[in-house]
């Protein structure tokens, strides 16, 4: 069964969704083959099935069975994992012996302050690694990142870009900062600063008190811990209750995985923060006189006000700003220390990270970070990358990417340099022979107008034996693709909107069931071979 597009299904209040370890599960919907769908109930944290294999269709009959199941899973995920208080008093056990060496059970997240707990560790194959005393002040420099990018892959930033996100942070005049998924931001933040940090990574509860970390899941607002909430909520609420002649601003920073669903992650947290907010102010109003609470809470409201820097892609602009359109782009380039590719080393990518921040902070207050290669454009009234020129005719500094964008007159915007407007698709694009959108449509097109001095080569290339036909890698096409180009029909291949399809699109399915039923045909022959062989050597 083939499936296509996944959609989120918003249906109500996500926490009296079914609950998996992780939390509140979401409801997604799949289009099957054939124009039906189907709607079921999966883990928000996690799409693979080895991580979480929670699956439960929505018109499924929920049993005791299923009940106990979900709650021997839970079992099994908070094993080992103690109370915060309790891993937190490990914590604080060491640093009453005064030693300057100790041990960090990976695994647990806790150091191993008594020798039946590190042998206990070892007997389990735990990752244990040894520190000093001054590791403890950043806990980053203590945790060994994990690298699965199907599960918990965790990059930090590096140096240049912890600094420049700070310097915005500071340009706020926030009185308190929310951590989410950023722990090198928390963690070089001023001791002034009121600051809260919330992780999937639960091993932080081993080295920050109570009152700095809650271990929570970002994709449906889920505390693992009861206290988390009560936490989180008295945080917001000494953020309304700090008054001054400023107005102040209660900053979250959040940098989510790069394969989380924006839908998510905006009624995951984002929104789920600003009606906990709402709440609170009315809580703070009530406490007041009676006179005095409407005045109270609409003094609360107006003082508060969610400054947010979310960190992601630039690809995924469309859909951040499609949830949540007070967000806008800057173009500063985040980097990470343990990404290759995203590190804005020379062994990184060709135009540097492609990681920016959105923030509906207003980008005309944020600093102009000119000692990393960025200028302030006096059209747009906020930085921009030294590359980049400004555009007369769409008023805007277009550069997304890193690379110079040129104005389309045909197409009415800016695109990349190396592209060229393409007549038959009317779109601007790379050059090539063929036109790649064209194709896609199943378009007739013989040659692409980007560029008509490349000629399509006709010529036949040699067959293999066998009869498959050889790829030719000169100009990237088959001898069957080349005969439908040419609206020669030697093969024969449905017709769609008078184009002949290619035979590989069509037969490449009945190819793929063949060779599958081939195998299974040739394995269970050598099977019975075998069998026989065995069956005579008794004899």
């Amino acid at each position: 069964m083939f499936y296509g597009k996944t959609e989120i299904i918003f249906d109500g209040d996500i926490s009296q969704n079914p609950r998996c370890p992780h939390g509140p599960t979401v409801l997604f919907q799949d289009e099957v083959q054939g124009g039906r769908k189907r709607q079921y109930y999966a883990c928000a944290a996690y799409r693979d099935k080895k991580v979480c294999d929670f699956h439960l269709d929505r018109e499924e009959k929920i049993t005791q069975g299923k009940k106990f199941k979900w709650e021997q899973k839970l079992k099994e995920f908070l094993e080992r994992k103690d109370e915060h208080p309790k891993t937190y008093s490990y914590f604080k056990a060491f640093l009453a012996t005064g030693k300057t060496n100790g041990k960090f059970c990976q695994h647990c997240g806790k150091i191993l302050v008594h020798p039946e707990s590190l042998s206990q560790c070892l007997s389990l194959r735990h990752p244990v690694t040894e520190f000093n005393a001054d590791q403890l002040k950043k806990p980053v420099s203590l945790l060994q990142a994990k690298t699965e990018n199907k599960k918990e892959a965790q990059y930090f930033f590096t140096e240049e870009s912890t600094k420049y996100l700070l310097d915005c942070i500071r340009s706020t005049e926030s009185t308190h900062v929310l951590c989410i998924g950023c722990p090198t931001i928390f963690q070089n933040l001023p001791k002034s600063t009121n600051k809260l940090l919330l992780d999937l990574d639960h091993r932080y509860q081993g080295l920050l008190s109570p009152d700095e970390f809650v271990w929570y899941n970002m994709m449906n607002f889920h505390c693992f811990h009861p206290q988390g909430e009560t936490i989180l909520r008295n945080f917001i609420s000494s953020a309304l209750r700090e008054n001054g002649g400023s107005r102040q601003r209660f900053v979250v920073v959040l940098d989510p995985p790069f394969g989380g669903r924006p839908e998510l992650i905006q009624s995951g947290t984002l929104q789920p923060l600003q009606d906990l907010a709402r709440k609170c102010s009315q809580d703070l109003a009530r406490k007041c006189s009676q006179d005095l609470a409407g005045n109270w809470e609409e003094d609360l409201t107006a003082k508060f006000n969610l400054g947010v820097f979310w960190i992601f892609p630039y690809f995924q602009e469309k859909k951040i700003q499609a949830v949540n359109g007070d967000l806008k782009m800057a173009k500063y380039r985040v980097n990470y220390t343990n990404h290759k590719e995203y590190s804005g080393s020379e062994e990184g990518r060709k135009y540097g990270s492609p990681i920016r921040f959105f923030t509906n902070v207003e980008l005309s207050s944020l600093p102009t970070p000119e000692e990393f290669g960025y200028k302030h454009c006096t059209h747009c009234n906020h930085f921009v990358a030294s590359i980049d020129q400004h555009c007369d005719i769409c008023n805007v500094c277009p550069s997304k990417d890193g690379r110079p964008y040129v104005h389309c007159p045909v197409c009415h915007r800016c695109v990349k340099s190396t592209y060229n407007h393409c007549h038959v698709c009317h779109r601007c694009h790379l050059p090539q022979e063929s036109c790649p959108y064209a194709q896609a449509r199943h378009m007739s097109s013989e040659k692409c107008h980007v560029n008509k001095d490349i000629p399509i080569k006709n010529e036949k290339s040699k067959e293999k034996k066998g009869g498959k036909r050889k790829f030719s890698e000169e100009n990237g096409t088959n001898d069957t693709t080349r005969l439908v180009q040419n609206g020669t029909n030697h093969n024969k291949c449905p017709v769609q909107n008078g184009t002949k399809l290619k035979k590989s699109h069509y037969h490449s399915k009945k190819h793929m069931k063949r060779g599958i039923e081939n195998i299974f045909r040739v394995s269970e022959i050598n099977f019975k071979k075998s069998k026989k062989r065995k069956f005579k050597n008794t004899r």
